[in-house]
């Protein structure tokens, strides 16, 4: 190949990688945040000391103290290296939650809509019950009998998370059950299986995936808010807002325990919005160039 015919080829490869993205400015905007948060993380694990550690000498140290970039807590403890762990802690468990209330709540869903009848009716009227329990009571009862983990918060988390996706994706699959691929795979022979996890599936895909991407939001607040409650994730685990509920009692004396790890989960609260927001415009984009 000569030498004009590479340039000529580079220009088109570079505009095939970025097409995917092009004009997703909340899509990229989003990426970008989550990437820093990362970031953040992966700093606090290489060259943070533990949050556990204390140091009394240095107590409500200042941001900007020696050692301390972001201050200490009311024992010493950096700010920083609580704030790099909880961000681990809190996308674990949103992690956690959107992987199995999807798998759940897709699978109740396929299968209400196209089997129907009275599969339909006693899965939706599940659902049904299940939003009727207040999730907050669900979990104060839950605190009572079991012992707080991440793996039981993610569960209980996760007990009412589902649950749109089942009514989203029964809506969807009542919908693409009547159309021509369907009905032709069905009379070629295939089989429930087939037809549910190789074409109803992959329909229903989309949708799933902005949804659990606009759900790790929710989640994050759920996770943070449950231990500031004293219902989440305790030490020896560190979480986002159990930190913030140890410095409510001294928000005035020293601020920033309490606002710097509330910026950082309203930070990824942001990502994960805005990567759903992108996420969604960019399939509705491909679904609009598909229908011209």
């Amino acid at each position: 190949m000569t030498a004009h015919a590479v340039r000529e080829a580079l220009p088109a490869r570079r505009a095939r990688v970025r097409l995917p993205f092009k004009g997703q400015t909340t899509l990229r905007l989003g990426l970008a945040i989550l990437l820093a948060m990362m970031a953040v993380g992966v700093l606090g694990r290489v060259a943070l000391p533990s949050a556990d550690q204390q140091d009394l000498a240095n107590a409500f140290a200042a941001p900007g103290s020696p050692g301390h970039l972001l201050g200490t807590d009311q024992l010493g403890r950096d700010v920083l290296a609580w704030i790099s762990d909880g961000i681990w802690i809190a996308l674990a468990v949103a992690l956690g939650v959107v992987v199995i209330s999807s798998v759940v709540g897709v699978a109740v869903g396929l299968c209400a809509g196209y089997f129907g009848g009275v599969a339909d009716m006693l899965l939706m009227r599940l659902v049904d019950l299940s939003l009727a329990i207040p999730p907050l009571i669900l979990f104060l009862a839950a605190a009572a009998v079991l012992r707080t983990s991440i793996v039981t918060l993610i569960l209980l988390i996760s007990a009412v998370s589902w649950l749109p996706y089942a009514r989203l994706v029964r809506s969807v699959t009542l919908l693409e059950r009547e159309r021509g691929y369907v009905i032709t795979a069905r009379l070629a022979g295939a089989s429930r299986t087939r037809i549910l996890v190789g074409h109803l599936l992959p329909s229903v895909s989309t949708v799933v995936l902005v949804l659990a991407s606009l759900q790790v939001g929710y989640v994050l607040l759920w996770e943070s808010g449950l231990s500031f409650l004293g219902l989440g994730v305790r030490p020896p685990h560190h979480s986002l807002g159990y930190i913030i509920a140890q410095g409510r009692d001294s928000l005035q004396q020293a601020w920033w325990v309490v606002v710097l790890p509330g910026a950082a989960l309203a930070l990824l609260v942001l990502a994960a919005n805005l990567i759903g927001d992108g996420l969604r415009d960019l399939i509705q984009q491909d679904v609009e160039v598909a229908e011209r």
